[in-house]
């Protein structure tokens, strides 16, 4: 049954006659989404991970998919991490939800109850300028989540808008300012509560709740912990990077950052969303000379979307197979893997 057949009740019911929720089991049109459905939400804030909502169409091509990850932070706080990626290139704005405050409902034709966010909604712009690139949207901070129905769905009321006018209102003034305010907290000592000491004991007034909430490993450092501060064994410059994208969500000229220390970086903190954006840009900078070394790079990371660009790319530039860097290879289950994707390529 496809999503229409799925909505086909009783007239009495009134239900709508194209999906407006986004997701995995409707094909919600971009134009008609107004509630973005997250299914078992509870469960899953009790841990940390990474989980997909579902995706929108331009008729029957995909055009936005959200996902989000879960975190609980001190103070029994359960951080859910809203990301969309874009298909396409251009400018977009999502509306979403700009409160954290829970309610539940029940309808006569809902089995259980579901929760819902309020109507009221601020508005972020952005530019994409390669086809698949993530995101960041904002976090929701929950608490207290013992008094709701433990197998509830949470509906975010939520608007996408595709190369959207422009138009200087209330809503995005205050956008501008949200999101100016964020990376500019690194700047503003006087509302600091926690600070990161790199190798040369340089200090890095930062937001503890914002460590915890993006790095598992800062997390698991700063819980339970009373002191307010810490030293990290980085460089100065590592740590600028990872506090610029704990703060903003992204690399700044990030096509000009060495890639391998950003996968580093990702690495030692399990920033997930950095392991995307690093692997998305040296899957662009492959050539003949390096391909070995972004072969060996991909196993290491387990990056699978980047081994088969790799792959592929070595199959169509059998040069690759001349370099000194191949010569040198001793990786036999890397060479095997290679082998069985080009056999499988040529049938």
């Amino acid at each position: 049954m496809d999503a229409y057949g799925a909505l086909s009740r009783s007239q009495d019911e009134q239900i709508p006659q194209k999906p407006v929720h986004v997701s995995q089991v409707y094909r919600c049109q971009t134009s008609d989404a107004s509630k973005l459905c997250v299914h078992e939400v509870l469960g899953k804030l009790k841990e940390d991970g990474l989980f997909d909502i579902g995706g929108t169409y331009a008729d029957t091509e995909p055009e936005f998919w959200f996902f989000y990850t879960t975190s609980l932070c001190h103070g029994g706080n359960h951080l859910l991490n809203l990301f969309v990626s874009y298909k396409k290139t251009g400018t977009f704005s999502i509306d979403i939800s700009n409160s954290n405050e829970l309610t539940q409902k029940i309808l006569p034709e809902d089995d259980v109850p579901h929760l819902i966010l309020p109507e009221t909604m601020t508005k972020y712009t952005f530019k994409s300028t390669k086809q698949n690139k993530n995101f960041f949207i904002k976090t929701f901070c929950f608490k207290n989540l013992e008094h709701f129905n433990q197998t509830s769905s949470l509906y975010i009321p939520v608007k996408i808008t595709v190369n959207p006018k422009f138009e200087l209102n209330v809503n995005v003034v205050k956008s501008i300012k949200l999101q100016h305010d964020l990376s500019g907290l690194l700047t503003k000592q006087e509302i600091t509560d926690f600070v990161l000491e790199s190798a040369t004991r340089k200090k890095f007034p930062t937001h503890k709740i914002l460590l915890a909430a993006h790095s598992p490993v800062l997390r698991n450092m700063l819980k339970n912990s009373e002191l307010t501060s810490m030293f990290i064994d980085i460089s100065d410059n590592d740590m600028e990077l990872l506090l610029q994208f704990i703060y903003t969500g992204t690399i700044k000229d990030v096509m000009k950052q060495d890639c391998l220390k950003l996968l580093e970086i990702a690495d030692k903190f399990q920033l997930v969303q950095l392991f995307t954006l690093a692997q998305h840009v040296i899957g662009d900078q492959i050539t003949v000379n390096n391909a070995v070394e972004m072969a060996v790079i991909a196993k290491k990371y387990k990056l699978e979307d980047l081994q088969k660009k790799v792959f592929a790319y070595i199959a169509k530039n059998p040069k690759v197979l001349e370099t000194k860097a191949w010569n040198d290879l001793d990786d036999v289950e890397l060479t095997k893997c290679l082998f069985r994707y080009t056999r499988s390529m040529a049938e």
